[in-house]
């Protein structure tokens, strides 16, 4: 997730958690639920980006001037060496020489030493503060990626609507023209020594302590002004939570505008983490497994709860991370969502939407999804698969499964199919 974005989502969070306590009971909890009005951590302006590409390149260009001045910690050793080399000499370095027989050699009748003790100084680069400015560095060159991966995805794409029409999007063209120029500064201070030395050393962001460098000097305050700024969530556990705070919020609020209501009695007082559903002919269970960065949805008849199990499984990345421990193995389907969309277990290689979509669209369809509804030939389609058209198809309980593109369909209506997974050919 983008540095800016996070701290949009600490707002957001702690939106939810004021709505929590002006909604104590789940009932009002939910029933309020439009009154939540969540702030989209898309929201963020093509002018506000453009205002963080400035201060990045500002942020670079004072990190070039670090690097061409950087603060040395001086450190010094004693060694031995000819003394043609040692230029001057310590007064303690000339009476230790005395005491070394085997330093003195004869010449032209004359005692003279072919080698002394010198106190040689280096000049270390890899202190505290020049590591941090390259974990800044670092930093800064994942964040311009995520940005270039995305602004890539807004280039327009050919659609059956639009083949007569100009692709264009002029703010598109000009974020990623900044991107570029930024990048290329990027490479050139990471070709550098100063950052091919500082690199070698691993600093945590967690917990950076403001040293007197780092406070008083203006090149080094600069950078951790920038870092204090932009950085919100140093602990990625929270960052997992809170995300999944949030997508909950979305999801619940697609289920309510869907049409579905509490199921009296069975939501505990402020089990605002478990809920119990019901429309017309449909039951559903929504669950929040926060550290476990999943929400898990039970759909069902009414009168059979437990048809079908969906594991909505959450990123707060740009692009879907493989986190593999926390698929549902008793699910019909694990979906994978991240803030701007959404990936299906059957087809991982590509995102449901062809371009990026706003989180409640993404919420909305992984809802929308699970309680699809089709009206088709009962007569033809028991014997047929509606979707790939195969005639591999098994029958358990009402329930059929196509053997060959996996999709599962029961008829709750006279030529009116549910689909419990739906496979998109």
């Amino acid at each position: 997730m983008r540095i800016i974005e996070e701290s949009k989502l600490k707002k957001n969070i702690s939106q939810l958690n004021n709505y929590k306590k002006a909604n104590k009971l789940v009932k009002d909890y939910y029933n309020n639920l439009d009154s939540l009005k969540l702030t989209s951590l898309q929201s963020l302006s093509y002018d506000q980006d453009i205002a963080f590409f400035d201060e990045v390149s500002f942020i670079l260009n004072v990190i070039a001037s670090i690097i061409s001045h950087p603060h040395l910690s001086n450190k010094g050793e004693d060694i031995v060496i000819r003394s043609e080399l040692a230029g001057h000499i310590s007064v303690d370095s000339f009476q230790r020489m005395f005491k070394e027989p085997s330093f003195w050699k004869e010449k032209d009748l004359e005692m003279k030493p072919e080698y002394v003790h010198h106190y040689q100084y280096t000049d270390e680069i890899k202190i505290f503060e020049n590591i941090f400015i390259g974990m800044i560095i670092k930093l800064i060159d994942q964040e311009l990626n995520e940005y270039s991966n995305f602004y890539n995805q807004l280039i327009p794409s050919i659609e059956d609507n639009n083949l007569d029409e100009l692709l264009e999007n002029e703010d598109t063209e000009i974020a990623l023209n900044k991107l570029q120029v930024l990048q290329r500064k990027v490479r050139y201070i990471k070709n550098t020594y100063f950052y091919k030395e500082v690199s070698k050393v691993k600093l945590l962001l967690k917990n950076i302590q403001p040293t007197n460098i780092l406070v008083k000097d203006r090149l080094y305050n600069y950078c951790y002004r920038f870092y204090k700024k932009f950085i919100q969530y140093v602990d990625q556990d929270s960052l997992i939570v809170d995300f999944s705070n949030y997508y909950y919020g979305l999801v619940i609020k697609a289920l309510k505008k869907k049409g579905f209501s509490l199921e009296k009695g069975k939501s505990k007082v402020q089990a605002y983490d478990c809920l119990y559903l019901s429309k017309d002919k449909y039951y559903a269970q929504v669950k929040l497994e926060q550290k476990k960065a999943r929400i898990l949805l039970q759909i069902g008849l009414k009168e059979q709860r437990d048809l079908a199990l969906h594991c909505l499984i959450l990123s707060p990345k740009r692009d879907y991370e493989n986190n593999s421990e926390f698929i549902e193995s008793n699910a019909l389907t694990n979906s994978y969502a991240t803030l701007w969309n959404i990936k299906e277990d059957s087809d991982l290689g590509h995102f449901v939407f062809k371009n990026v979509v706003k989180e409640k669209d993404v919420a909305q369809y992984f809802v929308n999804s699970k309680l699809e509804e089709r009206h088709i030939k009962q007569n033809m389609f028991t014997k047929y698969c509606p979707v790939c058209k195969s005639s591999h198809l098994e029958e358990d309980n009402n329930i059929y499964t196509c053997l060959d593109c996996d999709s599962k369909y029961m008829f709750i209506e006279e030529d009116l199919a549910w689909f419990l997974k739906l496979r998109r050919l």
